[in-house]
């Protein structure tokens, strides 16, 4: 009987471990039209625990058009694509948006990949979310849907407008370690001055009018 205590101790400890997190919606399923070229599905990580932790993600399991390209954002900061795994902290009581992105060069096609989150500290996966995609023959007709956004031009040199007629507030801008570097009062073919920025791949997030995220887009920024 002594000999089993350690293994008991082990599965209490994994068990307990997960009880401390909570992952949803899972799956999430993200329908999107031929013409849409970054895709993505929205769920949210809570950690109920008491001390500060260090958590590993890693996306596995991914099945996709070979045209396509995962990638993750956490909270503001978004991975590079094709960056499959990276650490994270979460504090006791805090929430984190996850993001599972694909880029679909315009190929329609069916995907998914897993998302799964494992505590450094005991080497055991605590948390695992799925991201599904299925193309439709044709995009949402509804502006303020994250697929109806689209930025233009992209890439982009001095400037970059947003499709018309959402229901926005304002526009930020982050690198892609996820520190913000520019913020502008949403304006309906506005067009917003990145000239003094440097070259480089920037994520705009675009938030509605009760401080939610509409959508997160990818710009490319070239030097003139």
């Amino acid at each position: 009987m002594k000999r089993l205590l350690p293994l008991f101790l082990l599965l209490f400890l994994i068990t307990a471990a997960q009880a401390q997190f909570d992952l949803g919606p899972t799956p999430v399923m993200t329908q999107f039209g031929p013409d849409e070229n970054d895709i993505h599905g929205e769920a949210k990580l809570t950690y109920n625990g008491s001390t500060p932790l260090t958590l590993r993600w890693n996306i596995i399991n991914i099945s996709s058009p070979k045209e396509w390209t995962a990638y993750v954002c956490l909270g503001i900061a978004c991975y590079p694509p094709g960056q499959y795994t990276g650490l994270t902290t979460i504090q006791p009581g805090e929430t984190i948006a996850i993001q599972g992105h694909f880029f679909t060069n315009l190929f329609c096609g069916e995907g998914s990949f897993d998302v799964t989150f494992t505590d450094e500290s005991i080497n055991q996966v605590v948390a695992t979310g799925t991201f599904q995609f299925e193309c439709m023959a044709s995009s949402t007709s509804n502006p303020t849907s994250a697929n109806a956004v689209s930025i233009f031009p992209n890439p982009a040199v001095t400037w970059f407008s947003l499709s018309e007629n959402i229901q926005a507030s304002r526009v930020e801008v982050y690198n892609i370690i996820g520190k913000q570097i520019a913020q502008y009062s949403y304006q309906s073919s506005g067009r917003y001055d990145i000239s003094n920025l440097a070259g480089g791949m920037y994520l705009v997030r675009v938030i509605d009018k009760q401080g939610r995220v509409v959508t997160t887009k990818r710009l490319t920024k070239n030097t003139p």
